[in-house]
């Protein structure tokens, strides 16, 4: 080979390494967007994970209230057949003791 051949071969290599260094260079620059990419996925994983806990909690605890309502609810209405139910008694009481007394039996 002549010294021209070589320094046409060594120019040429020259080029090739610095368009692998450049290449090189992109290629860390890529690592690394998909490094801080793949640290937001895994925080918004974890912190889709606390929510889902969190909506469970919530829920459970809803579900415990509604339950409170409903008694809370239903308790007027027990107080109302309880009233209902002694002033039917009375009344059959004072029924039996009115016919009772016509009778004369008291």
């Amino acid at each position: 080979m002549t010294t021209e051949e070589l320094t046409k071969k060594v120019f040429d290599l020259d080029e090739r390494v610095a368009r692998h260094t450049e290449q090189i260079k992109t290629c860390f620059n890529q690592i690394t967007d998909i490094k801080t990419m793949t640290e937001c996925v895994h925080r918004l994983a974890t912190s889709v994970e606390t929510l889902a806990l969190e909506q469970k909690s919530t829920k459970e605890k809803l579900d415990g209230l509604s339950e409170d309502v409903e008694e809370i609810k239903n308790k007027p209405a027990r107080r109302w057949e309880g009233l209902v139910e002694k002033a039917v008694a009375a009344l059959v009481g004072g029924l039996i003791v009115y016919a009772l007394s016509k009778i004369g039996l008291t």
